[in-house]
């Protein structure tokens, strides 16, 4: 499959396991390290199969928020669109009760609008709400799927990006939000019927935010 990485390709990243993952899976993988203008991205996103938007570290609108539109308005351009997954945070789930909520008070509204515009978008989307992020190796312990908007937890930036590549080849989780958390034991066996117990997201309001 062809697919494109929108993030930060610095070492260790999730974009960049799912880059090194995906390759080495066989697919084509297209690194899409800027996202300001909607051409560029458009150009990358043509034949695609798949993108992924791992927002970047700092201005949460910016990377968040105006990245969503930007991808989203190249992809509405293209006669065949991708698939959009986008790797979100789990203190949406928790709101402005959350600690994190509170560091910085951009961080909460972003995400939920870039969550929300994707839903409204009408493409076929995915959305993962990873927990606290760590550096474990990829299959260094069991995943839990969650749609508790309280999650809490860890996992690795590795995990993560083995859960979207399964996403992706599965065909599964297609218009559905849901968390992430690593647990002692092992991973999947079968991605797919983990996805399938999910629920699809409720019909979305058609506007931007």
């Amino acid at each position: 499959m062809r697919l494109v990485i929108a993030g930060t390709m610095s070492p260790g990243t999730t974009a960049v396991h799912f880059a090194e993952l995906a390759g080495a899976g066989g697919h084509d993988v297209r690194r899409l390290g800027t996202y300001d203008e909607v051409g560029p991205v458009r150009r990358a996103l043509t034949g695609t199969d798949a993108a992924v938007l791992v927002p970047k570290r700092g201005d949460a609108r910016l990377h968040a928020q105006q990245a969503m539109r930007t991808l989203l308005a190249a992809a509405a351009e293209l006669p065949a669109p991708p698939r959009i997954l986008l790797v979100s945070s789990f203190v949406v789930g928790h709101g402005r009760a959350h600690p994190l909520s509170r560091v910085d008070a951009t961080q909460l509204p972003a995400r939920i609008a870039s969550e929300e515009n994707l839903r409204a978008s009408g493409l076929p989307y995915t959305i993962v709400r990873p927990t606290w992020l760590t550096d474990d190796p990829p299959g260094a312990h069991a995943i839990t799927l969650t749609q508790d908007p309280h999650a809490d937890g860890m996992v690795s930036r590795a995990d993560i990006a083995v859960a979207l590549i399964a996403a992706i080849e599965s065909g599964s989780a297609v218009r559905t939000t849901f968390g992430l958390f690593s647990e002692p034991g092992t991973p999947p066996a079968d991605w797919a019927a983990a996805y399938a117990r999910l629920q699809p997201d409720a019909a979305p309001h058609k506007e931007l935010v």
